[in-house]
């Protein structure tokens, strides 16, 4: 139930649901600073046996923490993150 409310929330008001950058800033040291935000990506399907390590967009997010360079994350791959690409998230 909590699920549904939070994505139903986060559909029709996404500013009240998700934190801003001074929320998240809270429990970062102020020397680390942001290099990318994602409001999307292709997450690996894990239902289905796909694994992190295996996924284009976290090989490449890996390497743009590594490098501190966000032109690393550069996905071939069409996002799937939004909640009707997964119907039965929240059910498992």
């Amino acid at each position: 139930m909590f699920l549904s409310s939070a994505v139903f929330l986060a559909d029709i008001d996404r500013e009240s649901v998700l934190s801003n950058s001074d929320e998240r800033r809270i429990s970062l040291p102020p020397e680390m600073n942001q290099i990318l935000q994602l409001e999307e990506w292709n997450h690996p399907n894990l239902v289905e046996g796909e694994v992190p390590s295996q996924s284009e967009s976290f090989q490449q997010l890996a390497q743009a923490l590594i490098t501190g360079d966000c032109n690393r994350y550069r996905p071939s791959q069409p996002p799937n993150t939004h909640w009707k690409n997964w119907p039965d998230g929240g059910s498992l």
